[in-house]
């Protein structure tokens, strides 16, 4: 791999001052200072004198400013334009890297046509020296395998293939990181591409933790995966829409087809082709969890999911559905994530609306985070919020009896919300054995008292839940909503809730057009389980991305407890008699229940 040199070397290379950029005598502009100093940087490690290139072979010379600046060229184009067409077409093909790689031949070409070539070349013997024993290698005493290559560097013609050699092989790297990145919507690929390009390898470490943190997982290894990240075909072709429905649409019913047959498979409960079937062309999908953009557009859904559904088949992670509602217009359901061991992994809450035609046409989906700030939440809000200018009033003649899961979600949200005595009236409608999951706290809140008490801690004056979309479900409900602390201009944080009730039949209070209040036989709803979840400010989660590079199937660090476990582990540490869907659980029946 080396080459010969002419036997008149050039004289050192040295900076001068007359050369040197003077420093700005003041730092009020520091643009200027910045370019100034790049300018006397690149100065200073610039040839003295440019008539010595004579003293080097015109070939080798040429050659070394080619391999210097001609991939600067396919680098830019990756920078700054990565899905511009003309650059995928050019970068999509091997011409760039054949390019590094001609120029790199060529300077071996020249140099092993040059005299002395061969005893050049013999100077690798001592940089691979076979005679050093392997124990000797890392104890800092065998200098010659460095004294060696030191000695070759002297050698121009060996100093412009080497440095062909490197940036040929940057190239490689930089165009491969490309690829990936444009293939799976990895962010941050221009910072990565400039230090692959400036330093090589930290580069490359570089895109994988952009890839782990951003929760894209580590890029293909094998070659099968690597040729279709570069290809421009995806997964699959996208899948034709399924026909109108032909009564009216039934969302819960959607949700249990496309989502809830996990227990009937025991693998992977969904599909990316059969979802983006039943999705209208300009369906919306918030992943909550990885991006405050969503995802737009069947094409761009199907690729956001398959992507999804190839990770989660990779490593044997199936999505469970815990809890469904029903609607017509809207419903939604509770899940988590496991593997082939039934372990309990990371858990969510999805929303899904559907059009007319019965096709889905917005999605909201929030994974928990890892990290779980429990009562620090509330804190934050209340030095966050502002405080209305004048007192709330009471409920009055407005309070009324709901009648379905969807109406008792309206009207504690939208009519009882910011009424003094708002706190009272929505434990009317609280089960006493309810289960209200905050995935903001480690463990649920079992019981009315305990609920209430966690109720009065958000009762924050200034802060409104905004409910964005209900479900019309009749036994349970889900809704998005958005969180106002009444401070403008303030970012507004997005969350997703799950609301279970139970009706039985009872006396309830109707008010009638006379505004006089009767007893009337009718249901009696009362929420009996709950989950939150907002969304994180972190966009993947920092906790959650790493969970999901170590454990990819559960994204936990370690399976989380069931929920009759986390009922009764809530149960013990607040001293408590629980009763669940499973029957009566007291603090001693942890174990039993494991």
């Amino acid at each position: 791999r080396t080459c010969a040199r002419r036997t008149t070397r050039p004289a050192p290379v040295a900076a001068t001052a007359e050369r040197r950029v003077r420093e700005p005598a003041s730092c009020q502009d520091r643009r200027n200072a910045t370019i100034a100093g790049l300018t006397a940087a690149a100065l200073t490690l610039a040839p003295v004198h440019p008539a010595d290139a004579a003293e080097f072979l015109p070939e080798i010379v040429a050659s070394f400013n080619l391999a210097t600046f001609t991939p600067q060229v396919f680098w830019f184009a990756m920078i700054l334009a990565p899905r511009n067409p003309v650059v995928k077409t050019v970068m999509g093909s091997w011409l760039p890297v054949l390019i590094a790689s001609g120029i790199h031949f060529y300077v071996d070409y020249v140099g092993f046509n040059q005299p002395g070539a061969l005893e050049e070349a013999a100077k690798f013997g001592a940089v691979f020296d076979p005679t050093i024993a392997p124990w000797d290698w890392a104890n800092g005493a065998v200098t010659g395998p460095l004294l060696g290559f030191q000695s070759m560097l002297e050698n121009p013609n060996f100093v412009t293939e080497e440095w062909a050699h490197v940036l040929a092989w940057d190239l490689f790297v930089g165009r491969w990181m490309w690829l990936d990145a444009i293939e799976r919507d990895v962010p941050f690929l221009w910072a990565c591409l400039l230090t692959t390009n400036f330093t090589g390898p930290p580069g490359l470490l570089q895109y994988f933790v952009v890839c782990l943190l951003s929760g894209k997982g580590l890029p293909p290894a094998g070659a099968s995966s690597f040729n279709s990240s570069s290809s421009s075909s995806g997964p699959s072709a996208l899948p034709p829409m399924v026909p109108p429905a032909a009564g009216e649409p039934d969302a819960g019913a959607l949700v249990t087809r496309l989502w809830d047959s996990c227990a009937v498979t025991g693998r992977l409960c969904w599909s990316a082709h059969d979802i983006v079937a039943a999705c209208a062309e300009n369906v919306e999908w918030e992943d909550l969890s990885h991006s405050s953009e969503p995802v737009v557009g069947r094409a761009a859904v199907f690729k956001h999911l398959a992507e999804r559904q190839r990770r989660d088949e990779a490593c044997g992670s199936r999505l469970v559905v815990e809890r469904a509602c029903d609607g017509r217009t809207a419903a939604g359901f509770t899940w988590h994530r496991s593997n082939d061991g039934g372990d309990v992994g990371l858990r969510g809450t999805t929303f899904v609306e559907v059009d007319g035609d019965g096709r889905v046409v917005y999605v909201r989906e929030i994974a928990e985070p890892l990290f779980k700030p429990g009562g620090g939440t509330a804190r934050l809000l209340r030095a966050v919020a502002k405080p209305p200018a004048a007192p709330p009033a009471p409920l009055g003649d407005a309070r009324r009896q709901p009648t379905s899961a969807s109406d008792l979600v309206a009207y504690l949200w939208l009519e009882v919300q910011g009424a003094a005595d708002f706190r009272a009236e929505a434990a009317r409608y609280f089960d006493k054995d309810i289960v209200y999951q905050d995935l903001n706290f480690d463990l649920p809140f079992v019981g009315l008292e305990h609920v209430a008490s966690f109720l009065e801690e958000f009762d924050i004056p200034g802060l409104t839940f905004v409910p964005d979309r209900i479900s019309d479900g009749e036994e349970s409900c889900c809704f998005t909503w958005e969180v106002d602390l009444g401070v403008e201009g303030a970012a507004r944080v997005k969350g997703v809730s799950f609301y279970e009730c139970e009706s039985t039949p009872g006396t309830i209070e109707q008010r009638g057009d006379d505004g006089v209040v009767s007893q009337v036989k009718g249901k009696e709803v009362r929420v009996t389980y709950v989950r939150d979840i907002p969304e994180s400010t972190l966009k993947p989660p920092p906790l959650q991305a790493l969970a999901a590079a170590i454990k990819p199937d559960l994204r936990t660090f370690k399976p989380l407890l069931r929920e009759q476990q986390a009922v009764a582990e809530s149960c013990s540490v607040n001293a408590m008699a629980c009763r669940t869907s499973t029957g009566d659980m007291r603090p001693d029946d942890k174990k039993s229940r494991g």
